[in-house]
C-alpha cells in the first residue's frame, strides 16, 4: 500500500524530500506483439501517472523521454468450481510503453547463451549423485540412522 502524498502542517519545513514508494519493473515485449527499437515496456506500480512515470526515468536515471503510454490490465478473476463465486482475484496491473527520445533499447541477454533449463538439470544432476554417495556409505550398515555414524 502506497502512503498518500503528506499534507502540510504548520510549522513543518518549507524544503523536504518525499520518496514516493513507486517502483518500475522492466519486462520484454510479449511474444506476438513486437515492439520499435525506440520503445521500453516497464510494469510500474498501478497508481504511477504518466507524468509520474516520465519524471521518474528522466530525474533518477537521466533518460530522455518522447511519450509514455500507459494500459491497465485486468486481474484474472479466481471462480469457486462449484458455487462460481469469485475468490482470490488477482490484483490489475499497470504497463507503460515508453518511447525514447534518441535513443534505442536493446534487451540484455541474462543468461548468455545459456538457457535456464541447463543450470537447473546440471544441478539436479549433482543432487541425485551426492544422495546416491550417501546412500552407498549406508549398505554396509542398513537400518542404522545417520546418528550413528
Amino acid at each position: 500500500m502506497t502512503p498518500r502524498y503528506p499534507k502540510w502542517q504548520p510549522g513543518d519545513p518549507k524544503h523536504r524530500i518525499f520518496f514516493p514508494e513507486f517502483w518500475m519493473r522492466i519486462m520484454r515485449p510479449q511474444e506476438n506483439r513486437p515492439l520499435r527499437p525506440n520503445v521500453v515496456r516497464f510494469e510500474c506500480h498501478i497508481e504511477m501517472t504518466k507524468n509520474d512515470i516520465k519524471q521518474y526515468l528522466e530525474k533518477i536515471y537521466k533518460v530522455e523521454t518522447l511519450d509514455v503510454t500507459t494500459i491497465i490490465q485486468q486481474g484474472k478473476e479466481n471462480r469457486h468450481p462449484i458455487t462460481s463465486e469469485i475468490i482470490d482475484p488477482d490484483p490489475d496491473k499497470k504497463f507503460a510503453y515508453v518511447f525514447l527520445k534518441n535513443e534505442t533499447f536493446d534487451y540484455p541477454d541474462l543468461w548468455r547463451g545459456k538457457m535456464p533449463s541447463d543450470e537447473l538439470l546440471r544441478d539436479e544432476r549433482r543432487m541425485v549423485s551426492a544422495t546416491s554417495k550417501q546412500n552407498a556409505q549406508l549398505i554396509h550398515r542398513p537400518g542404522i540412522s545417520n546418528w550413528f555414524r
